[in-house]
């Protein structure tokens, strides 16, 4: 098939777990001879057009209203490209980009914007007041205005996650067979355990040398909760550091910085890490821990599971589908649930090394390629045969 991928970012460019998501089902696709086309926004410094490994990516202005502008801009020329006879289907890698497009297409589903209106105590998630006040509005007329013309018009749905599945069933009133569950894969030749000498000398080179780390990976926004994880600090054992590996939405990093207090110090921020090392990262540490409000799927979650690392994550979204019983689960916004957490997995070597071999298997059992592909063109026959 000739397909177009639509996502906000694609590869080198990265802003969220949704653009990990777009490279790896892209290439997954190509994989199995498919054509690939990626729509998505050009950065400052990126071509217009590239080519590689089977993939072709087309990048649009992105323009001062963000995603919004994209999806307009999107829309018009994946139009243009499926009149010429270019694609044989389209699909929306988040269900809100398409909501200037009037075409046939299928569309991914992540979180929904009343899930984000909601997240934080029944509140949207924000770095401050002000912030707040802004999703509110913000997210209250993208529903309306956005995501629910869009999923009217789509021809089928993936969701990524059977707790998004049922969010939109419930909360939006989607047929349930209108919904393929499609849970993204992982490739278990890649993110593995790395040899122990490897692991020694990246724990020499961050000054981790006889501490225990906590580990935490993603783009670091509200959604996220960190401000919860770094308050535990003072109550861990002395010799506890915290690593974060990703970057920051602007004005959060204060927040969660200030939540912390003169426990900062025991924080290390790596930045982005190259790709070839996350799994070096992962062996790095005793936990990784996911405080997340809400959570569509939760990939470091299943990347550190197939690397060996056991997981505390919160109960939020989607979370508790990927770790399953291979992990321990809190209560999001639960700062003491998760001190108790994380202090009797560090002092339980046994149960640290029964996760680690339970999410391995989990990993190797639950998210195969194979199973991704075979329910993804599920949906995909489903959406030519209405088209």
């Amino acid at each position: 098939m000739r397909l177009c991928l639509v996502s906000l970012d694609f590869a080198p460019a990265r802003t969220s777990g949704l653009t990990i998501y777009a490279e790896r089902l892209a290439r997954l696709l190509a994989n199995h001879g498919h054509a690939v086309t990626v729509v998505a926004a050009r950065r400052p410094g990126l071509p217009g057009r590239t080519f590689a490994d089977g993939i072709a990516v087309e990048r649009l202005p992105i323009g001062r209203s963000d995603w919004i502008g994209y999806g307009l801009r999107a829309a018009r020329h994946v139009a243009r490209r499926r009149a010429r006879g270019d694609f044989d289907l389209v699909h929306f890698l988040d269900v809100h980009f398409a909501w200037a497009y009037r075409g046939p297409f299928v569309a991914s589903l992540l979180q929904s914007f009343r899930q984000r209106l909601t997240a934080d105590g029944g509140q949207p998630y924000a770095s401050s007041w002000p912030n707040r006040v802004f999703r509110r509005a913000y997210y209250s007329g993208a529903l309306r205005c956005m995501e629910r013309p869009a999923l009217r018009r789509a021809g089928a749905l993936v969701s990524l996650s059977e707790a998004t599945r049922q969010e939109f069933v419930r909360h939006y009133h989607i047929r349930p067979e209108r919904i393929m569950l499609t849970p993204p894969s992982i490739d278990l030749a890649r993110f593995a355990p790395p040899p122990a000498e490897t692991v020694a000398v990246l724990r020499r080179r961050l000054g981790l040398e006889g501490r225990r780390v906590l580990l935490h990976v993603g783009f670091s926004t509200p959604r996220k909760g960190l401000e919860y994880l770094v308050a535990a600090l003072p109550a861990l054992p002395a010799d506890t550091r915290l690593v974060l590996v990703g970057t920051w939405e602007s004005g959060y990093r204060e927040k969660v910085r200030a939540a912390a207090g003169p426990a900062w110090e025991r924080v290390l921020e790596t930045g982005s890490v190259p790709d070839a090392e996350m799994p070096i990262y992962f062996a790095l540490a005793e936990l990784l821990t996911l405080p997340s409000l809400l959570e569509g799927f939760g990939l470091p979650a299943l990347e550190a599971m197939a690397c060996g690392t056991p997981v505390i994550a919160t109960t939020a979204g989607a979370l508790p589908e990927v770790v399953g019983p291979c992990g321990i689960l809190v209560p999001p916004r639960d700062t003491p649930a998760l001190v108790a957490a994380i202090r009797a997995l560090l002092e339980d070597e046994a149960r640290r090394a029964h996760l680690a071999r339970c999410g391995r298997e989990r990993a190797r059992g639950a998210f195969s390629p194979e199973q991704e592909y075979a329910t993804l063109m599920r949906a995909y026959r489903q959406m030519t045969d209405v088209m």
